[in-house]
């Protein structure tokens, strides 16, 4: 049996719950919708932020913001069996729902078979039973791959959710055993009520409010005068934030998933390697980074992996970005018989070599990446030209495949490379809309997904040649949420140097959302 490391992150948590609340209130820029409407089901996609985390706790995580280590929630270890196939979660006995009752492994079966019955559970369990010390989950196959999607599992009290139905019921009152209570939803923001009995420790921040923000600029003027205390988005000139007040204002972008050129592999003459590699060559990835808010995106390794967080998992000869190198990129083009004539770089019928780079138009970033990227096209002699569509009508031509080549899309990283590899080049996969299906990679995606977190490292090599040989989509950059926070009303924040976790409360990790505030302590 091998047991998950139990190194507790640094900074904050840890001793017995209860006890007076702290005072104060933490502010967060969380939505850009104009109007909240109520919905605290863990089960729906709408449910709204801080539904997970602050008001249902999860099981475990990894912190991807550090070193990937084990991140203990309403679990405090866990261990595999079985090859892969059954994992023992091992329950916090002191944890209670917020009317005082405990939390059992009870609770944590009925959630599993809940979400089973109802067709909720992306996962290949067949049986979840109690044990001695919590449950075991036992898989159809191996599940090490999909640790980190077990983990944030949501559990829900059964005497609740035994006659709620999870595709209807918004939850309105919800009963959670996490630091906080429903206290309030408006149009613009929904605020939550520190628990004074909470189980693990004293909560500090007495109040959050996660509130709405109608436009970047707003949010930027917000955050300057610490009317908001963090927030998540881009905005204009995001390092003049920290400029106008260095000693409380900080930025950090947390660089979680890797946006790549995708090329249509079902039109010519995309389907030729020589071209994408060429294409590939062709870029200058330093400038297309620094082409909006510098330092939030950053140049990423061929094997799409971010180098700087994955490094010693990638051979040290595609460790490095690749260089911008028009020589060798018309070298690839010529092999799939382009040349140029004057300025053009055209094929075998004369015709100069034409791209459309769908981008999402409302999204100033992206449309400024997009830009300088076709623009460095340009420059090699091809008419590449940047197509930009609002949201719906992106996603619409993507998924019907009528493009030329998309920049928009980002593969999240995770706690191990199988999902974002899988996600990506998976023949099954719907985000796999360039349509690349290969044997060889299936089958290093087959094993990959049964492979031990020892032996992980050594099984994601042949996908990263795959990238590396065949580039069945181009890297370009890594993608960095810029998290944005002011030090006016709290300290404690999670940085470079003490990476404990994602400073994003309300996001699809729940365990980074209470970790982050039940460090937080007030600002002096």
């Amino acid at each position: 049996m091998l047991a998950a490391s139990l190194a507790a992150c640094s900074n904050g948590g840890g001793g017995t719950g209860g006890g007076a609340v702290g005072g104060g209130s933490l502010t967060v820029a969380a939505y850009s919708q104009p109007t909240l409407q109520a919905n605290f089901n863990p089960f729906s996609p709408n449910a709204l932020r801080g539904t997970m985390g602050l008001i249902y706790e999860q099981l475990f995580d990894f912190n991807t913001a550090g070193k990937f280590e084990f991140m203990p929630s309403l679990a405090t270890k866990i261990t595999w069996g079985d090859a892969g196939k059954a994992l023992d979660v091992a329950l916090d006995n002191r944890a209670k729902w917020a009317d005082g009752t405990s939390l059992t492994a009870d609770d944590v079966v009925f959630t599993f078979d809940y979400m089973k019955k109802h067709e909720l559970l992306a996962l290949p369990l067949t049986t979840a039973t109690k044990t001695a010390d919590g449950v075991r989950l036992q898989f159809s196959e191996p599940a090490y791959a999909i640790a980190q999607d077990i983990g944030r599992t949501a559990i829900v009290p059964a005497k609740i959710w035994e006659s709620k139905d999870p595709d209807t019921d918004i939850n309105a009152e919800p009963l959670g055993s996490g630091p906080y209570k429903l206290d309030r939803v408006t149009g613009q923001q929904a605020s939550f009520k520190a628990r004074k009995d909470y189980w693990k420790q004293r909560v500090t921040v007495g109040q959050i409010n996660y509130v709405t923000t109608s436009s970047t600029n707003l949010l930027a003027q917000q955050l300057v005068r610490h009317e908001v205390d963090l927030a998540y988005a881009g905005i204009p000139d995001i390092n003049q934030f920290v400029a106008k007040d260095p000693k409380k204002n900080h930025l950090w972008p947390v660089h979680a998933s890797m946006k790549p050129l995708m090329l249509n592999l079902k039109r010519k003459p995309f389907q030729d390697v020589h071209v994408r590699k060429g294409l590939a060559l062709a870029l200058d990835r330093e400038q297309i980074g620094k082409a909006y808010n510098p330092g939030v995106y950053a140049p990423v390794s061929p094997t799409g992996l971010y180098q700087e967080d994955w490094g010693d998992w990638i051979p040290e000869e595609n460790r490095q970005p690749l260089a911008q190198d028009q020589q060798a990129a018309l070298a690839e083009f010529a092999q799939a018989g382009y040349h140029k004539s004057g300025e053009l770089l055209v094929g075998p019928d004369g015709k100069q070599l034409t791209l459309g780079v769908l981008t999402v138009s409302t999204f100033a970033d992206g449309m400024a990446y997009a830009t300088e990227l076709v623009s460095q096209l340009t420059k090699i002699g091809i008419k590449a030209t940047v197509v930009g569509a609002p949201a719906p009508g992106y996603t619409s031509r993507k998924n019907k495949g009528d493009y030329d080549a998309i920049y928009g899309d980002a593969f999240a990283f995770g706690s191990n490379p199988y999902n974002f590899y899988s996600s990506m080049l998976g023949a099954k996969s719907k985000l796999n809309t360039v349509g690349w299906n290969d044997p060889a990679t299936e089958t290093a995606l087959a094993t990959l997904a049964k492979a031990s977190p020892e032996q992980q490292k050594e099984a994601t090599l042949p996908l990263e040649k795959i990238m590396v040989d065949q580039m069945p989509v181009i890297p370009v950059l890594v993608k960095g949420t810029p998290y944005m926070w002011s030090t006016e009303h709290w300290t404690g924040w999670p940085d470079e140097k003490d990476p404990y976790t994602t400073p994003d409360p309300g996001a699809i990790s729940g365990v980074y959302a209470a970790k982050l505030v039940l460090s937080l302590r007030p600002g002096k």
